[in-house]
């Protein structure tokens, strides 16, 4: 069932998963019949993995041992392939293919031998192997040619170095485009030489005047319709008796089809380099992959070698598709995908239905094989399509990616395998994406539920928050914000933070918030309540130090008809404060964040606002980001402050976190709080929701 190398090389793995943690490798000869390539891995992490570049058949290494009909097994730190120095033990066995393909190499990390019955059975799976390889897309070995006579066409010349003439006959006269046998100055080829090639030619004329010998010399010739030709030239220099060059004889044959062969043969390799790298690269972005987005986002960016710059995968529910994620395409093309009948003709609705691949290499192509595509070809953005099924653990909900290019793309024999076997790649990843962004909802439906759901008002005083959450491949974090009434009248506004993205960090964001009021309600003072909760957090660290989580915190008490406000901070950020003044306001002193030591102690810094003043409590979601200086982020922010010192508090905050939150995927979750004094107003009602 296997359609490729990779499938094949995972059905070994799973085979052989009675022997332990077995992986495989199929290297197969390439085109020139001397160097060995690693056509098909699975099962090996990237340090037994072998490297990506042709081995020589003549090395010393076990696999180029094997690849000439001789078995080899091993066990140590010398691994069938060059490893890695800190690849570690394994035990290999390197077996040869049939008809002299190339070998299949086992290998299994760990200090344990392969038995014999191990032995066998890795001889029958091979001989298995052998059976099915010529079923599936390769690269083989070149047959050996045989022996065969071809005629050779030499030109002769005689350069007379005293004159600079070169005498030739008619063969050499075409080589080099001259019009008929003859007599011609060595000025007349010379012109003939690419530029960049010339000064090298100078210097090998000078080589040849200065000592006499035969010599070899490759050149090149531009021809009169302006294509290259490689020539060779055997030329013998003889000297006088003064011991100067006399002149040059010798014979020039054109070796133009030889050298593209040689040239072809090298992109071949490069090429194949290439793709397997990319290959690799997307086996590790979706190993990597946090959400289906990032997975979509990172195959179209590894798959680019084949020429393809979009892609979609849609799932069948409930008898029409589904957009999974997209990545390339615009939200009109993404919504034309969503919702097909699966009962429609289409390329994507065809492999989805059926379960096979649909290979369409240009408009022409499909409107050959779905005629209806005819009327709208004009509103289409891509020009070719590969849509691939993608191998699920759950065949109820049968998945497709459709791989688009922007230009015709002929299918090569070669593409096929490789992007069916990307399309695996992606089917597993796909299936832990999906789970990954399922429990990145529910992390962060944790979060927003824990914050309050109302903030509370009084005469004189606006709050207003907002909290934003990471992008998925950042997990949940444990930003919060809170905001409620004192018993001696004043209100409490907290802000903090708690190390870490995940779930275990929204819980205790959601007991933090809860313990913060449960103290404060027995002493309102915030030195106090910072240090009531340290000792909580501190001996909850110490009994469960595996799962211990620190946590920073902002206390403020602010009374909202003085203005006069007690803060005590937790290694958190003070609150950024504009005045209708510009009036300056003392720095607030921080102490260590919550669960470090017991018994810690945080000092109060206290002052007093004017009428219309705005005190903004943040998170480091919006000044720690990537490639950006914390203090020119929070100069930003009391910029900005400033910037809506006329605006109402939400107007006010909306401003400042659209143009502070820059990063359109955020790596960490962020909060703000907003506290505005407006003074006494006509029509002020507490309890205002928010």
């Amino acid at each position: 069932m296997a359609a490729d190398l990779l499938g094949m090389t995972e059905a070994l793995v799973r085979a052989s998963s009675w022997m332990g943690v077995v992986g495989w490798t199929v290297m197969l000869f390439q085109a020139d019949g001397a160097h060995l390539f690693p056509c098909g891995m699975a099962g090996l992490g990237r340090r037994w993995q072998p490297p990506l570049r042709p081995l020589s058949a003549g090395d010393i290494w076990p696999v180029s041992e094997a690849a000439l009909g001789q078995e080899r097994a091993g066990c140590g730190t010398t691994g069938p392939y060059p490893l890695p120095a800190k690849a570690g033990t394994a035990a290999w066995m390197v077996l040869p293919l049939a008809k002299r393909q190339g070998v299949a190499v086992a290998l299994r990390p760990g200090v344990t031998d392969f038995r014999p019955v191990e032995q066998d059975f890795l001889r029958e799976a091979v001989s298995l192997l052998d059976r099915y390889l010529p079923a599936v897309e390769r690269t083989g070995r070149a047959v050996e040619p045989a022996p065969r006579l071809r005629q050779r066409s030499a030109g002769v010349f005689r350069l007379d170095l005293a004159d600079e003439l070169v005498e030739c006959d008619e063969i050499f006269a075409r080589q080099h485009a001259l019009p008929r046998p003859g007599r011609y100055p060595l000025a007349d080829i010379l012109c003939r030489i690419p530029p960049h090639d010339l000064p090298r030619i100078e210097e090998i004329l000078g080589e040849l005047r200065a000592r006499p010998g035969t010599f070899e010399v490759s050149y090149r010739i531009t021809s009169d319709g302006g294509g290259i030709r490689h020539l060779r030239a055997h030329c013998t220099s003889s000297r006088t008796l003064n011991g100067t060059v006399l002149d040059i004889a010798g014979e020039v044959t054109d070796v133009t089809t030889e050298a593209q062969q040689i040239g072809e043969r090298e992109a071949l390799l490069r090429e194949q380099l290439r793709r397997a790298d990319r290959m690799i690269s997307l086996a590790a972005s979706a190993a990597s992959a946090s959400g289906t987005d990032e997975l979509a986002a990172a195959a179209c960016e590894a798959l680019a070698v084949f020429g393809a710059d979009a892609l979609v995968i849609v799932e069948a529910h409930g008898g029409r598709t589904r957009v999974v994620t997209t990545a390339g395409y615009d939200r009109e093309h993404r919504a034309a995908l969503d919702g097909l009948p699966l009962s429609a003709r289409t390329p994507l609705t065809d492999a989805l239905r059926n379960q096979q691949a649909v290979f369409t290499p240009s408009h022409r192509d499909l409107v050959s094989a779905y005629p209806h595509y005819a009327a709208t070809l004009s509103r289409l953005q891509r020009h070719a399509w590969a849509a691939v099924p993608l191998p699920l653990a759950d065949p109820t909900t049968p998945a497709v990616c459709m791989f688009s290019f922007n230009r015709t793309h002929a299918f090569q024999p070669s593409d096929q395998p490789l992007l069916i076997a990307g399309a695996a790649l992606l089917g597993r990843a796909l299936e832990r994406c999906r789970t990954y962004d399922a429990e990145h909802e529910r992390a962060v439906h944790l979060q927003r539920s824990l914050l309050p759901a109302h903030l509370p008002q009084r005469p004189g005083l606006r709050l207003t928050a907002s909290y934003q959450p990471a992008a998925p491949q950042a997990h949940a974090g444990g930003d919060w914000y809170d905001a409620f009434p004192l018993s001696d009248g004043r209100i409490a506004l907290t802000i903090g933070d708690v190390e870490g993205h995940h779930t275990e960090a929204a819980a205790l964001m959601g007991r933090l918030r809860t313990t913060l009021r449960a103290y404060a309600a027995l002493d309102p003072d915030p030195a106090t309540v910072l240090a009531h909760t340290n000792n909580m957090l501190t001996a909850e660290n110490d009994a469960d130090p595996e799962h211990a989580l620190l946590a920073t915190c902002c206390f403020i008490a602010l009374d909202p008809e003085t203005g006069r406000l007690d803060c005590a901070s937790a290694a958190h950020p003070g609150p950024l404060v504009h005045t209708p003044d510009d009036a300056p306001v003392p720095h607030v002193a921080t102490g260590l964040p919550l669960g470090v030591f017991g018994g810690t102690s945080y000092p109060t810094t206290s002052f007093v606002l004017s009428t219309g003043s705005k005190l903004l409590l943040y998170t480091d979601g919006f000044t720690d980001t990537p490639d950006t200086d914390p203090e020119h982020a929070r100069e930003r922010l009391r910029h900005m402050l400033a910037a809506t010192a006329s605006d109402a508090a939400a107007p006010a905050l909306h401003k400042v976190a659209t143009a502070t939150l820059t990063p359109l995927r955020p790596h960490d979750d962020s909060a703000l709080l907003l506290a505005h004094l407006t003074g006494p107003e006509p029509g002020d009602r507490p309890g205002e929701p928010q």
